[in-house]
């Protein structure tokens, strides 16, 4: 049976940590490995680490979270490797269906959709990633794919390198697109992961947009894109405008026209 690791970085998240946890261990695939980067937790996330046998973590001071991740697939030993954050959980087919997807498709990364629940896991509503992987759309529409919901080889990491520690927020994005540019890519229609908001985690507090941008257009993402459209323009009507006079300069100039400017 191939051997999945699940890279758990965390900081001061005692009051999700445990439902992580337990959402790997529920898993119908086996065997797993579990490795849990800590960052010098001061909450009471190390008592709870010591609770769970089996579980391979370690506890020090690190550069953020994408050095975390760094040390935590360095730790690992699987073949295909999944990436949890420590506030997220998974459904408990989520690696089973992410290891028979990565088989059947010969994929070097595969996705699927998230349930989004409240700080106290109320509200949930299933939150759609991208369809079906296009290279172009995810440069110029931004971050369609979600990590709670995400499997990858080791082949595929190993060849296109490791997390860009430079980037604190969009460390997954540009992921993505590196591993997108080298190997087929793959949707599931089906939800593997549990993504939640709460007041301090980082896609509650953060401005992502400057990297984000800056992701895209390191990898060839347009000038304006309708990632800067949709940034800018607030407006429906006029975002339509926008699209399509991008849409007739791209024509004119032999370009490819943004998604949904027609």
């Amino acid at each position: 049976m191939t051997l999945v690791s699940i890279v758990t970085p965390s900081l001061n998240q005692s009051r999700y940590l445990r439902e992580a946890l337990d959402s790997v261990r529920a898993q119908t695939h086996a065997p797993i490995e579990h490795v849990v980067v800590d960052g010098g937790s001061t909450d009471g996330t190390l008592d709870i680490l010591r609770e769970y046998e089996g579980l391979r973590w370690i506890s020090e001071p690190d550069r953020g979270q994408s050095h975390a991740l760094n040390k935590g697939f360095e730790l690992a030993t699987g073949d295909v490797f999944g990436w949890l954050n420590s506030d997220d959980a998974y459904e408990a087919d989520a690696v089973a269906q992410g290891l028979e997807a990565l088989r059947s498709s010969g994929a070097g990364l595969v996705y699927a959709d998230v349930t989004r629940v409240n700080d106290d896991g109320v509200n949930p509503r299933r939150i759609r990633s991208r369809p079906a992987f296009d290279l172009w759309t995810e440069l110029n529409l931004g971050g369609g794919i979600y990590s709670p919901a995400v499997f990858f080889t080791r082949e595929a990491l190993e060849a296109v390198g490791d997390i860009d520690e430079s980037l604190h927020m969009t460390m997954d994005y540009d992921l993505w697109l590196r591993i997108g540019k080298r190997f087929p890519v793959r949707h599931v229609d089906a939800v593997w992961g549990v993504q939640r908001r709460h007041p301090a985690a980082k896609t509650s507090v953060s401005n992502f947009w400057p990297e984000r941008l800056a992701v895209s257009r390191r990898h060839g993402g347009r000038l304006v894109s309708p990632l800067v459209i949709r940034r800018f323009v607030r407006q429906p009507q006029l975002q339509r405008i926008a699209m399509r006079t991008v849409a007739a300069a791209y024509a004119l100039t032999g370009g490819r026209a943004p998604r949904g400017s027609r």
